[in-house]
């Protein structure tokens, strides 16, 4: 079975009073440890398709499953847990807190984690060194 499944998924944004279709019925599989490239020009959905992936938005049709898990499904509470258990991003652009130290930057995804405190203390410094 796929670790990554998404069927027929489709997302349009509203601007104004203008419909953007972002994806149109995209179907796609990935293995477990799979590696794969989306290129495409800008405004082809790339980031779109990641951001449904990744469950930081809602698609407007189609099914999304990660290691068997149905993402589109999800209550709001479930996918952030989801999303801290199963989820990792890596951002194009910084995306650190200004008010927070280094430290507290790299510790805050792992306050959403079953760690215990001196678990995630190790993470942090083993991160940072």
């Amino acid at each position: 079975m796929a670790y990554i499944r998404v069927r027929e998924l489709s997302k349009t944004y509203q601007l104004g009073h203008t419909l953007v279709p972002a994806l149109r019925e995209v179907s796609l599989e990935v293995d477990h440890g799979e590696f794969v490239a989306l290129v495409g020009p800008s405004g082809s959905g790339k980031s779109t398709l990641l951001h449904l992936v990744g469950g930081l938005d809602r698609p407007d049709r189609g099914a999304i499953a990660i290691d068997g898990q149905r993402l589109d499904a999800l209550a709001p509470r479930a996918l952030a847990w989801f999303r801290a258990q199963k989820i990792g991003f890596v951002f194009q652009f910084f995306s650190l807190l200004p008010v927070l130290s280094a430290y507290e930057n790299v510790e805050y995804p792992l306050l959403f984690r079953e760690l215990v405190p001196a678990d995630r203390r190790r993470r942090v410094e083993e991160t940072l060194d």
